[in-house]
């Protein structure tokens, strides 16, 4: 699993804040260009801007369908933790596998475009740009009532990149509701190998500066981990780690979504940092 990067890329203005917002980018179902006079829009599963995605399965695949999206505009599509005062920009968005989507500028404008990412109804939510060192993150459940009939606790939200993040012409919200879960879903578990040798619960092995090292994570599940890390290592590759500094420590996040039969997981590994 590679380490999730996130580059500010400008700022969504609402009516009480801003945030810089960066993603990973992914790949697009492009078309033709569009006429002179067509008129952008977005949409979900057919649903018009702030249209609630309703009986959302708990892990999905979804797609933005874009059309007459202007040249030179990029897009982004990510789901977030509606905050408490829902005109201001949101600060915990899902950082999981395919689950933050960019779509880059071209210097044509498009009649058509496709965003695919996946949709969860449960996640770690970081702030994708924050504005003093890594973002803490926590856990974010959509299902939790909110008290508020008219308002959802999480929602996707489409904004324009770069110098049109501020541009409100490009900005689409769709609250989410997911479908009830079971009660009894199990719980997963981690494993990690390095250099195809478990880690100990409770030990904390050595990475060097000088040399990264194969690191294999798996889950009881089977569902693939997403693996967040700390500002003084990073995974390379899906199974290297390499440590950043030549001492202190690291922490590497291991984060799972969960499904319909197993519970979210968040934990943690601590690494010692050599040269």
């Amino acid at each position: 699993m590679s380490r999730r990067t996130h580059t500010g890329l400008g700022a969504l203005s609402t009516a009480a804040g801003a945030v810089a917002i960066g993603a990973l980018a992914l790949g697009a179902l492009a078309s033709p260009a569009i006429a002179a006079d067509a008129v952008y829009n977005a949409t979900i599963a057919g649903q018009r801007n702030y249209t609630s995605l309703v009986n959302l399965a708990p892990s999905s695949m979804q797609r933005v369908d874009v059309v007459n999206l202007p040249a030179n505009v990029g897009l982004y599509a990510l789901h977030c933790k509606v905050p408490a005062d829902p005109r201001s920009a949101p600060t915990l968005c899902d950082s999981s596998i395919d689950s933050l989507a960019y779509l880059t500028a071209t210097p044509d404008a498009r009649a058509t475009v496709g965003i695919p990412f996946k949709l969860n109804g449960e996640f770690f939510g970081t702030d994708p740009n924050p504005t003093a060192g890594a973002s803490v993150g926590e856990s974010v459940d959509c299902r939790v009532d909110t008290g508020n009939a008219r308002l959802t606790t999480c929602a996707v939200y489409v904004l324009g990149a770069g110098r049109d993040s501020a541009n409100p012409a490009y900005m689409r919200i769709f609250p989410t509701v997911f479908s009830p879960v079971k009660a009894d879903r199990a719980t997963d578990v981690a494993t990690i190998k390095l250099v195809s040798r478990v880690v100990a619960k409770g030990s904390t092995p050595k990475v060097s500066a000088a040399a990264p090292v194969a690191m294999e994570v798996t889950l009881s599940s089977g569902l693939k981990p997403t693996i967040l890390t700390s500002d003084q290592c990073s995974v390379l590759s899906p199974t290297m780690i390499a440590a950043l500094q030549p001492f202190g420590t690291c922490t590497v996040r291991i984060v799972s979504t969960g499904g319909a039969n197993t519970k979210p997981l968040v934990t943690t590994q601590v690494f010692r940092l050599t040269k």
